[in-house]
C-alpha cells in the first residue's frame, strides 16, 4: 500500500513580501533619523542656566525671524524682573529712645575721697583714708588710668600685656585690704583717650587730616566705633569688677569736637552722639554678666561743659548716659549741673556725682583732695 505523505496547508493571502513603498519609506525613515543624531549636538548651546538649540531659519515661540528657540533647564531659577524698581539704600541716625539698660536700681547715696592718677600710690591711698575718716565716710575713688593710657596696674588684658601698658600697683592687695575694712571703691578709667596706644596701635586710633593720629588738649583720640576699643574697655572693666571693685567710671567716652576720620567707613547720617551712645551701649552689653556675678555698677563722667552748652558737641547726651550708665560724673565746682539730671525726672542724690573740692550733706559726691583734674 503507498503512504501518502500529503498534509494539509492553509490558503495564504498576499504576498510574503513588504510592498516596496515601504521599505523605502522605512529606509528614508532610519537614514533621517542617523542623520539627526549625529547632526543635533552641533546646534546645542550650553549655559549657565539653560540648552538652546540654535538651528538657523528656525522661530522661537515668542521671537522675531532669526531668533532660535531654547531649550530651558527645569532646573534653572527665573530671573527675576526688576523692571519699574527704584533701588535706595537709606541709612537713618539709630534710635535711642527706647534705651533702658540703667534705671538707678541697687543705688545709695555715694560720699566718696577721690584720688588722681599721680596720687594712686602708698603715700597717696594713706592720705585718702585719713581724709574718709574726718569726713566720716567709706569709700574712696581711684583713677587707674588717666590720658597717657598707662595703666597703674599689672593687667592680664590682651591689649595691656601685647602694647605694654602695664604698671606695678598691686591692686589686687589693696582691693582686699581696703574692703576689709569696709571700703566701697570706685575705678575711674579713661575710655577713649589713651597718648601711649594711639602710638604703639595706629589702626584703632582716630585719624586727623592726612591720616595722622589725632589728638587736642584733652590728649590722643582711639576711635569709639573700632571693636577692639570696644573690647579693650570691656576686658579692662571685667579684670576691675572681678578684682572687687564696686563701681567702674568711664571717663572721655566721648567724641572730640573737631573733625576727624574713623577706622571703618561710617555713613554721614551716623552722628557724635550715635558714635558715643553706641560706643557705651556696646560696653554696657559687654559687661552684663560680669555685673550680673558681681553686683558692680557702670558710671561714666560726662563734660560739664558739654551737660550745660549744646553748641560743645562731645556726642554725649545726658539722657541717653541715664539710661545706660548707674551714675553720671562730673569735674565741677558748682552743684548746677544737677539741675540737667533732674530735668529729666531723675534722683539726683543718688545718680549725679559731682567731683569737687568741697563737700555737701544730702547728696552724693567725690571729693578730690590733692584738687588736680579739676576743670
Amino acid at each position: 500500500m503507498r503512504h501518502r505523505w500529503d498534509v494539509y496547508r492553509g490558503r495564504r493571502v498576499g504576498s510574503g513580501r513588504l510592498p516596496s513603498f515601504l521599505l523605502t519609506l522605512t529606509m528614508l525613515v532610519f537614514i533621517a533619523f542617523v542623520a539627526v543624531f549625529f547632526a543635533l549636538p552641533s546646534y546645542l548651546v550650553y549655559t549657565k542656566d539653560s540648552v538652546s538649540l540654535e538651528i538657523p531659519g528656525f522661530t522661537a515661540e515668542n521671537g522675531e525671524p532669526g531668533e532660535e528657540a531654547a531649550i530651558e533647564d527645569p532646573s534653572a531659577t527665573p530671573e527675576p524682573d526688576y523692571s519699574g524698581v527704584t533701588a535706595e539704600i537709606v541709612v537713618r541716625p539709630p534710635d535711642y529712645s527706647t534705651l533702658s539698660l540703667a534705671n538707678g536700681e541697687g543705688l545709695d547715696i555715694l560720699q566718696s575721697v577721690y584720688v588722681p592718677y599721680e596720687q594712686v600710690n602708698t603715700d597717696g591711698l594713706t592720705a585718702a583714708i585719713a581724709k574718709c575718716r574726718e569726713l566720716e565716710v567709706k569709700a574712696i575713688t581711684m583713677e587707674l588710668r588717666d590720658e597717657t593710657g598707662m595703666l597703674l596696674w599689672n593687667s592680664s588684658t590682651d591689649m595691656a600685656v601685647n602694647y605694654l601698658l602695664n604698671g606695678t600697683l598691686d591692686l589686687k592687695g589693696t582691693v582686699e585690704d581696703l574692703k576689709n575694712q569696709g571700703y566701697y571703691l570706685t575705678a575711674q578709667i579713661s575710655a577713649c583717650v589713651d597718648a601711649t596706644l594711639s602710638s604703639r596701635n595706629g589702626p584703632i586710633a582716630l585719624k586727623a587730616a592726612g591720616g595722622f593720629p589725632y589728638s587736642d588738649t584733652t590728649g590722643a583720640w582711639l576711635d569709639p566705633w573700632n571693636a577692639d576699643v570696644r573690647q579693650y574697655t570691656i576686658d579692662l572693666c571685667t579684670e576691675l569688677m572681678q578684682l572687687g571693685f564696686n563701681e567702674v567710671v568711664l571717663q572721655h567716652a566721648a567724641h572730640p569736637t573737631n573733625q576727624v576720620e574713623y577706622t571703618r567707613s561710617m555713613s554721614g547720617e551716623l552722628t557724635r552722639v550715635a558714635c558715643v551712645t553706641n560706643f557705651c551701649i556696646a560696653v554696657r552689653e559687654g559687661l552684663a554678666d560680669v555685673m550680673a556675678e558681681t553686683g558692680a555698677h557702670l558710671s561714666v563722667v560726662a563734660d560739664a561743659a558739654a551737660l550745660n552748652n549744646e553748641n560743645l558737641d562731645n556726642g554725649q547726651d545726658l539722657g541717653y548716659l541715664l539710661r545706660i550708665f548707674d551714675r553720671v560724673y562730673t569735674f565741677t565746682e558748682t552743684y548746677q549741673e544737677a539741675n540737667q539730671v533732674i530735668a529729666l525726672g531723675v534722683d539726683s542724690t543718688e545718680r549725679f556725682v559731682p567731683i569737687i573740692t568741697w563737700t555737701f550733706p544730702g547728696g552724693s559726691w567725690a571729693q578730690n583732695l590733692f584738687e588736680v583734674g579739676v576743670g
